[in-house]
Parts: C-alpha cells; sequence; structure tokens
C-alpha cells in the first residue's frame, strides 16, 4: 500500500470506527414493517407497520385512509389508495377494503373498474391482538390463503454503513493502486 492511500484510509477507518460507536439505530429498525397481500380475482398488495396508529379507531375496529396499494391489474410501481378496514364484529375478525377516490372507467386512466370492495371474513384466527387503538397484526395465512401478513425485512442501517464504506474503500484502494 502507498503512503498517499495510507493517508486516506486511516481516516476511512476512524470514520467509520466513529459512525459504529456514535450512529444511532434509525427508527425504522425498531419498527417492523408488514405486507398484506390480497388474493382472489386480482392481487392487492400494500405495507404497514405493527403496531400502526389507526386513522379512525374504536374499541374493536380501526381505519387506515388512502393507503397506497400496487394491483396486478395496474402498471407496475403504480399505486392506487384504498381505506383499509379491520374490525370484531360478533368476536370475528373481518377485514374489508374500498376504494378512495372510487373510480369506475373503461376509458379514462388508471383505465379499471373500482366497483367492488374485497372483504374477508376470518371465523377462526384473530389477524390481530390488542385494541382498535393499538392493534398487533399476526403474521400468517387468514381466509384460505386470501389474506396473507408477511414481515418485510429491513436492512439495518449499520450494515448499509459498512457496506458503503467497504465500498468507498475498494474504490479508492482500487484507484490509488500503482499500475
Amino acid at each position: 500500500m502507498h503512503r498517499s492511500s495510507k493517508r486516506i484510509v486511516a481516516p476511512l477507518f476512524l470514520l467509520l470506527a466513529a459512525a459504529v460507536i456514535f450512529v444511532p439505530q434509525v427508527r425504522a429498525d425498531e419498527i417492523p414493517l408488514l405486507n398484506f397481500t390480497v388474493s382472489g380475482i386480482d392481487t392487492l398488495t400494500f405495507t404497514l407497520p405493527q403496531n400502526p396508529i389507526p386513522d379512525a379507531a374504536g374499541t374493536d375496529d380501526f381505519r387506515f385512509f388512502k393507503v397506497p396499494v400496487f394491483a396486478s391489474f395496474m402498471p407496475p410501481n403504480t399505486p392506487i389508495t384504498y381505506d383499509i378496514f379491520f374490525s370484531r364484529e360478533s368476536g370475528l375478525p373481518l377485514f374489508e377494503m374500498s376504494c378512495d377516490p372510487f373510480t369506475f372507467s373503461l376509458t379514462a386512466p388508471p383505465f379499471f373498474h373500482c366497483d367492488f370492495t374485497p372483504r374477508i371474513d376470518q371465523t377462526t384466527t384473530a389477524m390481530w391482538s390488542g385494541s382498535g387503538n393499538n392493534p398487533t397484526f399476526i403474521p400468517g395465512v387468514y381466509a384460505n390463503g386470501a389474506l396473507v401478513i408477511s414481515e418485510t425485512p429491513e436492512p439495518s442501517p449499520l450494515a448499509l454503513l459498512l457496506m458503503s464504506f467497504t465500498t468507498l474503500f475498494l474504490l479508492v484502494g482500487v484507484r490509488l493502486s500503482p499500475r
């Protein structure tokens, strides 16, 4: 290793050590995200945090308004918005989605009929625990596969920081190497 590259590598190493010690964990690491996939005629997917704060809550029901949803009938990476509703009617979990805004068109964008409300009645297993003011979703497969709740792995900010410094180190090392 040349003397000039040592002058760059040593401060980078100290910066990396300081970052590992002093960089706080990002809040997102503490809040696991969950994917919700609704299957049937079409597939609808959206993401919510675990222990979300609902837009409207009661003792046994809660709602989220204008949630971005990705649908199999839409172009890739084009979300549409739905209102998502969870409740316990007579002790049985219920899940509903409705378009917001309501859309009914075959000729104008986004070129689909949104005249239906996906609804799932789950009669055997709870989809969440706790109250509607602070629900905790339970990952699993519900209503014969019509609703799947799965955890979304999120990379640690520390791992991303280490990868970026490694890449920077390799780029600087390759650039300063003798030819």
